[in-house]
Protein backbone atom coordinates (compact mmCIF):
# COMPACT_ATOMS: atom_id res chain seq x y z
CA UNK A 1 0.00 0.00 0.00
CA UNK A 2 1.42 3.47 -0.89
CA UNK A 3 2.03 5.51 2.49
CA UNK A 4 2.00 9.01 0.57
CA UNK A 5 -1.50 10.69 0.97
CA UNK A 6 -2.14 13.70 -0.25
CA UNK A 7 -5.02 15.83 -1.39
CA UNK A 8 -6.81 14.79 1.69
CA UNK A 9 -6.27 15.59 5.92
CA UNK A 10 -3.86 13.34 7.35
CA UNK A 11 -3.46 12.31 10.90
CA UNK A 12 -1.54 10.00 13.49
CA UNK A 13 0.88 8.11 11.38
CA UNK A 14 0.32 9.75 7.79
CA UNK A 15 1.27 13.04 9.23
CA UNK A 16 4.76 14.18 9.10
CA UNK A 17 5.30 16.30 12.86
CA UNK A 18 5.44 19.77 12.85
CA UNK A 19 6.53 20.05 16.52
CA UNK A 20 7.26 23.90 16.71
CA UNK A 21 3.63 24.62 14.91
CA UNK A 22 1.85 22.22 16.83
CA UNK A 23 3.30 23.37 20.57
CA UNK A 24 2.03 26.51 19.71
CA UNK A 25 -1.17 25.95 18.38
CA UNK A 26 -2.02 23.14 21.10
CA UNK A 27 -1.11 26.57 23.66
CA UNK A 28 -3.36 28.46 22.47
CA UNK A 29 -6.60 25.96 21.82
CA UNK A 30 -6.01 25.39 25.69
CA UNK A 31 -5.53 28.80 26.39
CA UNK A 32 -8.95 29.34 24.57
CA UNK A 33 -7.16 32.24 22.43
CA UNK A 34 -8.35 32.87 18.65
CA UNK A 35 -6.41 31.72 16.22
CA UNK A 36 -5.66 33.39 12.65
CA UNK A 37 -3.99 30.11 10.45
CA UNK A 38 -2.19 31.66 7.15
CA UNK A 39 -0.85 29.37 4.73
CA UNK A 40 -1.03 28.88 1.17
CA UNK A 41 -2.90 25.54 0.00
CA UNK A 42 -1.10 21.92 -0.12
CA UNK A 43 0.80 23.29 3.01
CA UNK A 44 -1.14 21.00 5.77
CA UNK A 45 -2.84 23.93 7.50
CA UNK A 46 -6.11 21.66 8.07
CA UNK A 47 -4.19 18.43 9.10
CA UNK A 48 -1.99 20.70 11.34
CA UNK A 49 -5.16 21.94 12.89
CA UNK A 50 -7.69 18.53 12.70
CA UNK A 51 -4.13 16.32 14.44
CA UNK A 52 -3.30 18.78 17.23
CA UNK A 53 -6.53 19.80 18.00
CA UNK A 54 -7.18 15.64 18.25
CA UNK A 55 -4.50 15.15 20.66
CA UNK A 56 -5.98 17.49 23.22
CA UNK A 57 -8.14 15.42 25.89
CA UNK A 58 -11.60 16.66 26.67
CA UNK A 59 -11.76 19.03 23.65
CA UNK A 60 -14.17 18.36 20.64
CA UNK A 61 -13.84 20.06 16.98
CA UNK A 62 -16.37 21.48 15.27
CA UNK A 63 -14.78 21.56 11.56
CA UNK A 64 -16.87 23.76 9.35
CA UNK A 65 -15.32 23.82 5.86
CA UNK A 66 -16.40 27.01 3.69
CA UNK A 67 -14.35 26.48 0.56
CA UNK A 68 -16.02 28.33 -2.73
CA UNK A 69 -19.27 29.50 -0.70
CA UNK A 70 -21.03 31.70 -2.56
CA UNK A 71 -24.54 32.38 -0.13
CA UNK A 72 -25.58 32.81 3.20
CA UNK A 73 -27.93 29.27 2.75
CA UNK A 74 -24.16 27.51 1.85
CA UNK A 75 -22.69 28.66 4.85
CA UNK A 76 -25.81 27.62 7.24
CA UNK A 77 -25.52 24.51 5.80
CA UNK A 78 -22.37 23.81 6.21
CA UNK A 79 -22.33 25.19 9.83
CA UNK A 80 -25.40 22.59 10.46
CA UNK A 81 -23.90 19.54 9.04
CA UNK A 82 -20.41 20.28 10.75
CA UNK A 83 -22.74 20.00 13.99
CA UNK A 84 -24.55 16.75 13.03
CA UNK A 85 -21.21 14.79 12.08
CA UNK A 86 -19.43 16.00 15.04
CA UNK A 87 -22.59 14.80 17.55
CA UNK A 88 -24.53 11.97 16.71
CA UNK A 89 -26.95 12.45 19.55
CA UNK A 90 -30.47 12.71 18.21
CA UNK A 91 -31.53 15.16 20.72
CA UNK A 92 -29.14 17.45 19.60
CA UNK A 93 -30.38 16.82 15.79
CA UNK A 94 -33.78 17.87 17.23
CA UNK A 95 -32.73 20.94 18.90
CA UNK A 96 -30.64 21.92 15.71
CA UNK A 97 -34.22 21.50 13.57
CA UNK A 98 -36.26 23.71 16.07
CA UNK A 99 -33.47 26.54 15.92
CA UNK A 100 -33.49 26.22 11.69
CA UNK A 101 -37.02 25.59 11.55
CA UNK A 102 -37.85 28.87 10.28
CA UNK A 103 -35.60 28.28 7.59
CA UNK A 104 -37.38 25.57 6.30
CA UNK A 105 -35.02 23.18 6.07
CA UNK A 106 -34.78 19.56 4.14
CA UNK A 107 -34.08 16.99 6.10
CA UNK A 108 -33.04 13.96 4.62
CA UNK A 109 -31.49 10.71 5.84
CA UNK A 110 -28.06 9.07 4.11
CA UNK A 111 -28.81 5.35 3.02
CA UNK A 112 -25.57 3.99 3.47
CA UNK A 113 -24.70 5.24 7.00
CA UNK A 114 -28.11 6.29 8.23
CA UNK A 115 -26.70 9.90 9.11
CA UNK A 116 -28.89 12.69 9.02
CA UNK A 117 -28.20 15.81 6.94
CA UNK A 118 -30.08 19.41 6.46
CA UNK A 119 -30.28 21.11 3.51
CA UNK A 120 -31.87 24.42 2.43
CA UNK A 121 -33.88 25.69 -1.06
CA UNK A 122 -31.65 27.66 -3.45
CA UNK A 123 -34.77 29.78 -3.99
CA UNK A 124 -35.34 31.06 -0.25
CA UNK A 125 -32.43 33.98 0.54
CA UNK A 126 -31.95 33.89 4.54
CA UNK A 127 -31.19 36.49 5.97
CA UNK A 128 -27.87 37.68 7.91
CA UNK A 129 -29.64 36.97 11.02
CA UNK A 130 -29.68 33.12 10.86
CA UNK A 131 -25.98 33.11 11.15
CA UNK A 132 -26.11 34.73 14.71
CA UNK A 133 -28.92 32.06 15.89
CA UNK A 134 -26.35 29.38 14.84
CA UNK A 135 -23.57 30.24 16.84
CA UNK A 136 -25.43 31.22 19.52
CA UNK A 137 -26.73 27.45 19.38
CA UNK A 138 -23.10 26.29 19.24
CA UNK A 139 -21.90 28.20 22.24
CA UNK A 140 -25.33 27.77 24.74
CA UNK A 141 -25.86 23.98 24.29
CA UNK A 142 -22.00 23.34 24.30
CA UNK A 143 -21.28 25.45 26.59
CA UNK A 144 -20.44 22.97 29.51
CA UNK A 145 -18.09 21.05 26.97
CA UNK A 146 -14.89 22.18 25.74
CA UNK A 147 -15.26 22.77 21.96
CA UNK A 148 -13.27 23.88 19.02
CA UNK A 149 -14.57 25.70 16.44
CA UNK A 150 -12.43 25.75 13.06
CA UNK A 151 -13.90 27.91 10.16
CA UNK A 152 -11.52 26.50 7.01
CA UNK A 153 -10.97 29.13 4.16
CA UNK A 154 -12.41 31.34 5.62
CA UNK A 155 -11.58 34.47 3.58
CA UNK A 156 -14.43 32.63 1.56
CA UNK A 157 -16.57 34.08 3.56
CA UNK A 158 -15.83 37.20 1.41
CA UNK A 159 -17.74 35.56 -1.26
CA UNK A 160 -21.26 36.10 0.00
CA UNK A 161 -23.07 39.38 -1.01
CA UNK A 162 -23.98 40.30 2.62
CA UNK A 163 -20.46 39.61 3.80
CA UNK A 164 -20.07 42.44 5.77
CA UNK A 165 -23.45 42.02 7.76
CA UNK A 166 -22.21 38.17 8.51
CA UNK A 167 -19.06 39.19 9.56
CA UNK A 168 -20.31 42.16 11.99
CA UNK A 169 -22.86 39.44 12.92
CA UNK A 170 -20.07 36.92 13.14
CA UNK A 171 -17.67 39.01 15.05
CA UNK A 172 -20.67 40.03 17.35
CA UNK A 173 -21.35 36.77 19.01
CA UNK A 174 -17.79 35.00 19.11
CA UNK A 175 -16.71 37.86 20.98
CA UNK A 176 -18.06 36.75 23.89
CA UNK A 177 -18.13 32.87 23.46
CA UNK A 178 -15.32 33.20 26.44
CA UNK A 179 -13.64 29.67 26.62
CA UNK A 180 -14.27 28.35 23.09
CA UNK A 181 -11.20 29.14 20.96
CA UNK A 182 -12.30 29.50 17.36
CA UNK A 183 -9.30 28.64 14.51
CA UNK A 184 -9.66 30.77 10.97
CA UNK A 185 -7.55 28.97 8.60
CA UNK A 186 -7.07 30.83 4.51
CA UNK A 187 -5.17 30.04 2.04
CA UNK A 188 -5.83 33.67 0.24
CA UNK A 189 -3.51 35.97 2.35
CA UNK A 190 -4.65 39.42 1.27
CA UNK A 191 -8.07 38.36 1.84
CA UNK A 192 -7.61 36.71 5.29
CA UNK A 193 -5.78 39.61 6.16
CA UNK A 194 -8.72 42.09 4.55
CA UNK A 195 -10.88 40.47 7.64
CA UNK A 196 -8.07 40.49 10.08
CA UNK A 197 -6.04 43.37 9.56
CA UNK A 198 -7.88 46.20 7.68
CA UNK A 199 -8.82 48.57 10.66
CA UNK A 200 -12.49 48.79 9.71
CA UNK A 201 -12.81 45.04 9.70
CA UNK A 202 -15.16 43.94 12.64
CA UNK A 203 -12.38 40.89 13.20
CA UNK A 204 -9.22 43.53 12.89
CA UNK A 205 -6.91 42.24 15.29
CA UNK A 206 -9.50 39.70 16.95
CA UNK A 207 -6.59 36.47 16.52
CA UNK A 208 -3.34 35.84 16.92
CA UNK A 209 -1.31 34.54 13.75
CA UNK A 210 0.29 31.48 12.97
CA UNK A 211 2.35 31.36 9.69
CA UNK A 212 2.03 27.71 7.94
CA UNK A 213 4.57 27.04 5.07
CA UNK A 214 7.49 24.72 4.58
CA UNK A 215 7.97 21.90 6.74
CA UNK A 216 11.34 21.83 8.42
CA UNK A 217 13.62 19.49 6.16
CA UNK A 218 15.50 17.54 8.89
CA UNK A 219 12.13 16.34 10.22
CA UNK A 220 10.43 16.05 6.71
CA UNK A 221 13.65 14.35 5.07
CA UNK A 222 13.31 11.93 8.07
CA UNK A 223 9.80 10.66 7.44
CA UNK A 224 10.20 10.64 4.25
CA UNK A 225 13.14 7.53 4.36
CA UNK A 226 11.00 5.74 7.09
CA UNK A 227 8.20 5.62 4.72
CA UNK A 228 9.99 4.44 1.67
CA UNK A 229 11.70 2.00 4.03
CA UNK A 230 8.66 0.70 5.33
CA UNK A 231 8.89 -1.00 1.18
CA UNK A 232 12.54 -1.57 1.52
CA UNK A 233 12.85 1.34 -0.45
CA UNK A 234 16.20 3.16 -0.06
CA UNK A 235 16.52 6.55 -1.16
CA UNK A 236 19.30 9.33 -0.78
CA UNK A 237 18.79 12.65 1.16
CA UNK A 238 20.34 14.32 -2.02
CA UNK A 239 17.58 12.71 -3.98
CA UNK A 240 15.19 14.09 -1.11
CA UNK A 241 16.48 17.51 -1.53
CA UNK A 242 15.42 17.11 -5.34
CA UNK A 243 12.28 16.30 -4.34
CA UNK A 244 11.74 19.50 -2.56
CA UNK A 245 13.29 21.52 -4.95
CA UNK A 246 10.48 19.99 -7.67
CA UNK A 247 8.21 20.18 -5.08
CA UNK A 248 8.55 24.17 -4.22
CA UNK A 249 8.87 22.21 -0.38
CA UNK A 250 5.33 22.60 -0.35
CA UNK A 251 4.04 19.55 1.96
CA UNK A 252 0.87 18.73 -0.08
CA UNK A 253 3.04 18.81 -3.14
CA UNK A 254 6.14 16.95 -1.51
CA UNK A 255 3.44 14.24 -0.73
CA UNK A 256 2.07 14.15 -4.20
CA UNK A 257 5.52 13.46 -5.30
CA UNK A 258 6.78 10.89 -3.08
CA UNK A 259 2.92 8.69 -4.02
CA UNK A 260 4.31 9.08 -7.60
CA UNK A 261 7.59 8.00 -6.80
CA UNK A 262 6.58 5.25 -4.80
CA UNK A 263 3.93 3.67 -7.14
CA UNK A 264 6.95 3.41 -10.21
CA UNK A 265 9.50 1.79 -8.17
CA UNK A 266 9.58 -1.83 -6.51
CA UNK A 267 9.98 -3.08 -3.71
CA UNK A 268 13.86 -3.74 -1.83
CA UNK A 269 15.48 -1.52 -4.65
CA UNK A 270 17.43 1.57 -4.39
CA UNK A 271 15.72 4.74 -5.63
CA UNK A 272 18.24 6.45 -8.36
CA UNK A 273 17.75 9.81 -10.52
CA UNK A 274 15.73 8.06 -13.34
CA UNK A 275 13.18 7.47 -10.99
CA UNK A 276 12.79 10.81 -9.75
CA UNK A 277 12.77 11.80 -13.13
CA UNK A 278 9.96 9.15 -14.11
CA UNK A 279 7.93 10.12 -11.51
CA UNK A 280 7.40 13.69 -12.38
CA UNK A 281 6.46 11.97 -16.05
CA UNK A 282 3.90 10.29 -14.09
CA UNK A 283 2.71 13.11 -12.22
CA UNK A 284 2.83 15.30 -15.44
CA UNK A 285 0.69 12.06 -17.14
CA UNK A 286 -1.90 12.77 -14.54
CA UNK A 287 -2.46 16.03 -14.31
CA UNK A 288 -2.38 17.06 -18.16
CA UNK A 289 -5.68 17.09 -18.59
CA UNK A 290 -5.68 19.85 -16.16
CA UNK A 291 -2.91 22.02 -16.89
CA UNK A 292 -4.23 21.89 -20.80
CA UNK A 293 -7.68 23.16 -19.55
CA UNK A 294 -5.96 25.97 -17.63
CA UNK A 295 -3.90 27.59 -20.54
CA UNK A 296 -7.02 27.27 -23.19
CA UNK A 297 -8.42 29.64 -20.15
CA UNK A 298 -5.87 31.97 -21.16
CA UNK A 299 -5.37 35.08 -24.12
CA UNK A 300 -1.79 35.06 -25.72
CA UNK A 301 -0.74 38.08 -24.13
CA UNK A 302 -1.22 35.58 -20.27
CA UNK A 303 0.18 32.87 -21.80
CA UNK A 304 3.51 34.52 -22.83
CA UNK A 305 3.36 36.21 -19.45
CA UNK A 306 2.79 32.76 -17.32
CA UNK A 307 5.96 31.51 -19.46
CA UNK A 308 7.70 34.04 -18.70
CA UNK A 309 6.87 33.55 -14.24
CA UNK A 310 7.92 30.30 -15.05
CA UNK A 311 11.48 30.66 -16.66
CA UNK A 312 12.44 34.00 -15.10
CA UNK A 313 10.69 33.87 -11.44
CA UNK A 314 8.21 36.27 -9.91
CA UNK A 315 10.08 39.28 -8.71
CA UNK A 316 10.36 41.89 -11.49
CA UNK A 317 7.52 41.24 -14.10
CA UNK A 318 7.87 44.78 -15.49
CA UNK A 319 11.23 44.70 -15.88
CA UNK A 320 12.68 45.46 -19.52
CA UNK A 321 14.17 41.46 -19.37
CA UNK A 322 10.86 40.10 -18.09
CA UNK A 323 8.70 42.38 -21.43
CA UNK A 324 11.84 41.08 -23.41
CA UNK A 325 10.85 37.06 -23.01
CA UNK A 326 7.68 37.57 -22.77
CA UNK A 327 7.13 39.72 -25.87
CA UNK A 328 5.02 42.43 -24.55
CA UNK A 329 5.33 45.89 -25.22
CA UNK A 330 3.99 47.78 -22.28
CA UNK A 331 4.69 47.32 -18.53
CA UNK A 332 1.12 47.68 -17.84
CA UNK A 333 0.15 45.30 -20.38
CA UNK A 334 2.12 42.66 -18.09
CA UNK A 335 0.35 43.62 -14.75
CA UNK A 336 -3.00 43.28 -16.14
CA UNK A 337 -2.20 39.79 -17.56
CA UNK A 338 -0.54 38.87 -14.36
CA UNK A 339 -3.28 39.98 -12.22
CA UNK A 340 -5.77 37.88 -14.04
CA UNK A 341 -3.47 34.79 -13.44
CA UNK A 342 -3.96 35.47 -9.85
CA UNK A 343 -7.75 36.09 -10.24
CA UNK A 344 -7.76 32.46 -11.95
CA UNK A 345 -5.54 31.19 -8.52
CA UNK A 346 -2.84 29.98 -11.18
CA UNK A 347 -0.65 32.43 -9.33
CA UNK A 348 -0.56 34.19 -5.94
CA UNK A 349 1.37 36.92 -4.79
CA UNK A 350 3.89 36.92 -1.19
CA UNK A 351 6.48 39.37 -0.58
CA UNK A 352 6.15 41.36 -3.15
CA UNK A 353 6.93 38.52 -5.78
CA UNK A 354 4.60 35.65 -7.66
CA UNK A 355 4.79 31.94 -7.18
CA UNK A 356 2.74 29.15 -9.25
CA UNK A 357 -0.05 27.58 -6.88
CA UNK A 358 1.16 24.24 -8.80
CA UNK A 359 4.72 23.60 -8.60
CA UNK A 360 4.33 21.21 -11.57
CA UNK A 361 2.32 23.32 -13.72
CA UNK A 362 5.47 25.67 -13.96
CA UNK A 363 7.64 22.16 -14.58
CA UNK A 364 5.43 21.62 -16.94
CA UNK A 365 5.32 24.46 -18.98
CA UNK A 366 9.42 24.52 -19.13
CA UNK A 367 9.63 20.88 -19.87
CA UNK A 368 6.68 21.66 -23.00
CA UNK A 369 8.68 24.94 -24.18
CA UNK A 370 5.60 26.92 -24.08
Amino acid sequence: MNPFKYGQIVTDLDFCPRPQLEKELKGHIISGQNVLIEGERRTGKSSLIIKTAKEIKNFRTVYIDINQIKTVNNLIGRITNSLISMDKESHLFEKLVKVVSSLRPSISIDSLTGSPSISFSTNQTMPPQSVENLLEFIYLEHSNRKNIIVFDEFQDILNLKDYKSIIVIMRSRIQFHSGMPYIFSGSVRKNMDKIFYDPDSPFFKSAIKLEIGALEKKIFRKYIKKKFLSGKKIIDTSLIDSIFINSGEKPGDVQEFCNALWSITEYNTTIKQDNIDNALKVIFSREKEFFEHTISLLTGHQLRCLTALANLGGKSIQSGRFLEYSGIIHASSAKKAVTRLANLKIIYEYKKEYHFNSPFFRTWLIHKNY
